[in-house]
């Protein structure tokens, strides 16, 4: 009998050590987070922050060194709204007061309304797209600080939405009452169309160039840890991020 509970113990730390060993031994760990892009102002306009969400995958070389992939897409866009002024309508005007009435033709309207202008709003969205491989370095202890540097490809798809417009057109020196026609026309109003006849357009760009981020971390165990970073993925675009990480 003693021989038997001597041999389960023998058993059960051989198998204690093979576990210990294994959560040794583990090197890959896989991660998902969240964070703000932070998106520069363009030519005056100024976007809202992009929100990300990313998934990442990772190998252990060591306690302190490790390579890291990470893609990022974003869950919210960037959004601004942006004018674009004096758009001469003055063409379309005329004829459409000619169609209403023909007494506007043979160049009375023309005479009426020398020109015609629209100041167009226009609803601006960027979806940011990053994928990315890092050199990494963590400090050893349970609160560490972490260190990456890498390459990174980021594509941002930005569509253009027109949503309303403001109509002007002054009247001629000659006429009376010599007060200008103004009206604000918005998506899905009579006069809308008649001015604004595209819809949205997409375009998309690539850059690809360094990246590097600075961050602190945090083990609860063998498995689980969390990282609060701050990332620069190119020269216009910040990430700030917190994510959870598990070890295989």
């Amino acid at each position: 009998m003693k021989k038997c509970v001597a041999y389960l113990g023998v058993v059960g730390a051989m198998v204690s050590a093979g576990v210990n060993a294994q959560e040794q031994a583990s090197k890959f760990y896989v991660g998902a987070g969240y964070g703000v892009v932070s998106v520069p102002e363009v030519e005056g306009v100024k976007f809202s922050d992009a929100n990300n969400g990313f998934i990442q995958l990772g190998y252990k070389f060591s306690e302190n060194f490790s390579v890291e992939g990470q893609y990022s897409k974003s869950t919210k866009d960037a959004s601004a709204n942006a004018v674009i002024e004096d758009i001469d309508v003055s063409e379309i005007f005329w004829a459409d007061l000619e169609a209403f009435d023909p007494a506007w033709g043979n160049g009375a309207a023309q005479q009426v309304f020398p020109y015609a202008v629209i100041d167009l709003v226009t609803k601006v969205e960027a979806n940011i797209e990053t994928s990315a491989i890092y050199g990494v370095y963590r400090s050893s202890g349970d609160l560490y600080f972490k260190v990456k540097a890498g390459y990174l490809r980021e594509e941002s798809t930005v569509t253009l939405s027109p949503a309303s417009f403001d109509f002007y057109a002054p009247v001629g020196e000659n006429v009376t009452p010599n007060e200008p026609l103004t009206f604000t026309a918005k998506k899905g109003d009579e006069f809308y169309d008649v001015y604004v006849q595209e819809g949205s357009v997409k375009e998309s760009e690539s850059e690809s160039g360094f990246s590097g981020g600075l961050g602190v971390g945090y083990k609860f165990n063998n498995r689980i840890f969390s990282e609060l970073e701050y990332v620069m993925l190119n020269d216009d675009l910040d990430l700030y991020s917190l994510s959870i990480n598990y070890v295989f």
